[in-house]
């Protein structure tokens, strides 16, 4: 690099201050210039014509599924699959699917039942034997639905108490049991 005398060096420098203040100045005025056209606008989200820093971002479009499709209904897969294998056991996924007969079955996808089977299996509720899946023995022939009794079935008597026959025998029951203990936590 080439030696520059001191005089000219300083005189170079206050060149290169002078411009850059003035540019300094400039990029000011027109960022005032940019807000007070947004701001006369009317509202500070809409974009001003010829002024690309103003222009606010555009909300992003909702995301669609591809092709539109809807989901089988939360919780209708495990269903679908126990019933299918309750029914007929020892059946491929493919074929559990091919069972699937209402609209909302059909819904459901061959990689849903698959995904089913293969955590069911983790949890103990399906085996699999030589590509077929049936109901783990433990199981068979279970299901929440079946193993806590309906309302209406009629309840079992703790020893030396008497069960109601009818929905009011066991209200008036409920009453008078409430009434001889005097109704309170004080006993």
């Amino acid at each position: 690099m080439a030696r520059v005398p001191s005089g000219n060096a300083d005189k170079l420098s206050a060149l290169i201050a002078e411009i850059e203040a003035e540019a300094y100045a400039r990029g000011q005025a027109d960022a005032r210039k940019e807000l007070r056209d947004i701001l006369d606008a009317g509202t500070a989200g809409r974009a001003v014509a010829g002024i690309a820093r103003a222009k606010p971002a555009k909300p992003a479009a909702p995301k669609r599924r591809s092709s539109g499709r809807k989901r089988a209904p939360k919780g209708s897969v495990p269903r679908f699959v126990e019933q299918a294998l309750r029914d007929r056991p020892g059946q491929t996924p493919q074929e559990i699917l091919a069972r699937a007969a209402s609209d909302m079955e059909r819904l459901i996808k061959l990689p849903s039942i698959r995904t089913e089977l293969r955590n069911g299996r983790r949890q103990g509720k399906y085996e699999l034997n030589d590509g077929r899946w049936s109901l783990a023995p433990s199981d068979a022939g279970h299901t929440e639905a079946e193993q806590a009794p309906p309302a209406d079935a009629p309840r079992e008597a703790a020893p030396g108490e008497q069960v109601p026959e009818t929905a009011a025998e066991a209200d008036s029951t409920a009453a008078s049991s409430g009434s001889e203990t005097g109704g309170g936590a004080d006993g």
